[in-house]
């Protein structure tokens, strides 16, 4: 996104009209280039109201993400903030920072839309623009990877610990990190590590939190929701960027320091498909069973014929009875 067109989105973002004319003296450009502009917005996926003689406004107020609004509202010792407005990948970005500069434990990169954003298995992470939170956090793994195991399922019980700190009922967890609320997903975690088992590595974490969703997102082939149908006030997208940012740093630091103990014992309030049927999928095999709970690394369990397997990987779902 170019200055014009940041400045632009800045102009539009009170959700007021705005005329062609007023718009171009502002940034400096002719009607004629502000429709254009206009347009290129659009193709984002915004909803722009096109009025003779009134002009253009959003359809709804747009809260951009604001780096200093952010840091104001986290503690000084956490990492340092990268805003941006559109990039590919927040992961990617992020490890690109790591190859050309040193970097504190919980430097972040924060988007306001990525247009090739993954989630587990590859899968495509649809981040539409202004609505959501996508984050990417740096943690460096001095014990080396092995440091990492359980890391996403205590990811998954801070995610749920804070959308439930905020008055949200109903929320639960999808082995290992995917959280629900009221069986529909509002969160997905990414967890890549880079580095040796038997040296130092570093996890980059990957999170998109629901905030906003707009409702018509038939590409997405499973049931959704956004934190903001949940609360009973308009939410603050740099408030609730800062709050995603302390709790996932805040558990990355108990997950060195206290290992999973926490994790497992806070697990089975969330637990969304435990003493259920099950599927398990491993490439292309299949394992039936059981929910039974998580094990002290963060294992899944699943009942099969009266046997406790332990599963570090794969796709659950129910079982259809």
């Amino acid at each position: 996104m170019n200055l014009i067109q940041t400045q632009l989105l800045e102009l539009l973002a009170d959700g007021q009209f705005h005329s062609g004319e007023a718009l171009g003296t502002a940034l400096g450009v002719s009607r004629m280039a502000v429709h254009k502009r206009i347009d290129s917005l659009a193709a984002l996926g915004l909803d722009i109201f096109r009025v003779n003689r009134k002009g253009y406004r959003l359809a709804q107020p747009l809260q951009l993400l604001d780096k200093a609004i952010i840091l104001h509202e986290l503690p000084p010792h956490i990492g340092d903030l990268h805003v941006h407005h559109i990039t590919s990948s927040t992961n990617d970005d992020l490890r690109l920072l790591l190859k050309q500069e040193q970097v504190q434990p919980g430097l972040s990169v924060i988007a306001e839309m990525q247009t090739a954003g993954r989630g587990r298995r590859g899968k495509p992470w649809q981040s539409p623009f202004g609505c959501n939170l996508y984050l990417s956090m740096y943690w460096p793994l001095l014990q080396g990877l092995n440091a990492a195991i359980g890391m996403s399922v205590t990811l998954g019980v801070a995610l749920a610990k804070l959308l439930q700190k905020q008055g949200i009922e109903g929320v639960s967890i999808k082995w290992p990190n995917d959280v629900y609320i009221a069986e529909q997903k509002v969160a997905g975690i990414l967890v890549e590590l880079e580095g040796q088992a038997d040296g130092e590595g570093q996890a980059i974490v990957g999170v998109g939190l629901n905030l906003m969703m707009p409702p018509n997102q038939e590409h997405i082939d499973q049931p959704f929701t956004s934190v903001q149908e949940h609360l009973s006030s308009q939410l603050n997208r740099n408030q609730w960027a800062a709050l995603l940012i302390e709790a996932v740093y805040s558990a990355l630091q108990q997950h060195d320091a206290q290992g999973l103990q926490p994790t497992v014992a806070a697990w089975p309030q969330f637990d969304r498909f435990y003493k259920q049927p099950v599927e398990v999928i491993l490439g292309q095999h299949k394992h039936e069973g059981i929910a039974c709970g998580i094990d002290e690394m963060g294992a899944f369990l699943v009942e099969q014929e009266g046997v406790l397997k332990r599963y570090f990987g794969g796709e659950v779902s129910v079982r259809s009875k």
